[in-house]
């Protein structure tokens, strides 16, 4: 359950993890810790509200339902585009990922061709781990007001 009493505050975290029985690949555990500012966010919803219920010093694993990491898919997300309408248009194939524009928000995401004809590319802009289970290790070294 979610602590919006911790809201505002810094935490800095180390953390190791990734989808659910697959080997991990974000990883900083090691080096200088993470700092993440609880309520502003940073961080897919089942770790933040994670992270508002801890301690300074506790540690504990997380399980991340698809619903508070990136979601269900959305078929709707999948659009097919002219080659012409990016100026690297001609060179893509599939499998490639490249950085779009969200024209809501102006902030850069990946999105993956999926598809690609003479004259059109499909591209997927559900996120790589949308319909996935995350599992995390995190532990809280400090939290700052």
């Amino acid at each position: 359950m979610r602590n919006n009493a911790q809201f505002g505050k810094c935490a800095y975290v180390r953390y190791k993890g990734g989808v659910l029985g697959e080997e991990p690949f974000d990883d900083r555990s090691q080096g200088d810790p993470v700092k993440i500012i609880l309520g502003a966010g940073a961080v897919i919803p089942g770790i933040e509200d994670a992270l508002s219920e801890m301690a300074e010093g506790e540690e504990r694993v997380v399980v991340v339902p698809c619903e508070e990491a990136y979601g269900r898919r959305d078929p709707d997300g999948v659009q097919t585009y002219p080659r012409t309408m990016f100026a690297f248009g001609a060179e893509l194939e599939v499998g490639d990922v490249f950085q779009w524009t969200n024209p809501a928000s102006g902030m850069p995401i990946p999105v993956r061709v999926i598809d690609a004809a003479p004259d059109a590319v499909t591209v997927d802009f559900n996120h790589p781990l949308a319909e996935k289970t995350l599992e995390y290790w995190l532990k809280v070294e400090r939290i700052v007001d």
